[in-house]
């Protein structure tokens, strides 16, 4: 392996789970690199300003700061697996901390620390690849959502021959969840969402996953 690739695979490991400089050097890129992605994905929710909302790896904490920007009266929570990123992610949002808005913490998605049904919405961006157990830990997803509530997963690296290409070097580089829109479909209905949405962005290769927590009118 060359030095160049080498350093690649580095970069890609820190993606999976940040830590020291270089971590930190690759939340700040994530913040600006996901930019489009982020908002491109956040345009399929319909938010209320009421919105108590979960940002599960939240690396950088881009997407937390516009989620609380959406939910002005609600109040928005990121997890991460990584302290580096925890750590980031706070100074990103330091103003909606203070104000009691925000409330970023270290955990992981396979046991998220919250109890049955406190959410409105929960996010994961670029995130899933990595999640320990994908169909297990939609299921404790579903847990934490209210009924009716809404989960959101966005993803720039998926199963699509169009991109399969550039998708290949990353899967090269670091293992990681490499999922169909059809398979992310099953998957989330395996978990018990339902009225699931799938969009893709078919120039830029983007997927953005929809689904919703029933109800006990739908149970």
């Amino acid at each position: 392996m060359g030095i160049r690739n080498a350093f690649k695979q580095l970069l890609m490991q820190q993606c999976r789970r940040p830590s020291g400089w270089l971590g930190e050097y690759i939340t700040f890129k994530m913040n600006r690199r996901h930019t489009q992605l982020t908002v491109w994905g956040l345009s399929h929710l319909s938010p209320k300003k009421d919105w108590t909302a979960l940002d599960i790896g939240c690396g950088g904490g881009k997407t937390v700061f516009r989620l609380a920007a959406l939910a002005t009266d609600g109040h928005v929570f990121g997890i991460d697996a990584s302290a580096k990123s925890v750590a980031v992610s706070r100074r990103t949002n330091r103003k909606a901390i203070r104000d009691g808005q925000v409330r970023i913490s270290q955990a992981s998605v396979s046991h998220l620390p919250f109890r049955d049904g406190i959410f409105d919405c929960v996010t994961a961006v670029e995130t899933h690849y990595f999640w320990p157990d994908f169909a297990a830990d939609l299921r404790e997803v579903r847990r934490v959502l209210k009924p009716h509530g809404t989960f959101l997963l966005i993803a720039e690296v998926y199963r699509c021959e169009k991109f399969d290409a550039r998708n290949q070097q990353w899967l090269r580089m670091l293992p990681m969840g490499y999922y169909s829109p059809a398979e992310c479909n099953d998957f989330l209905t395996q978990a018990g969402f339902t009225d699931i949405g799938i969009d893709e962005e078919s120039d830029e290769g983007w997927l953005c996953c929809v689904g919703h927590n029933p109800g006990p009118d739908e149970a």
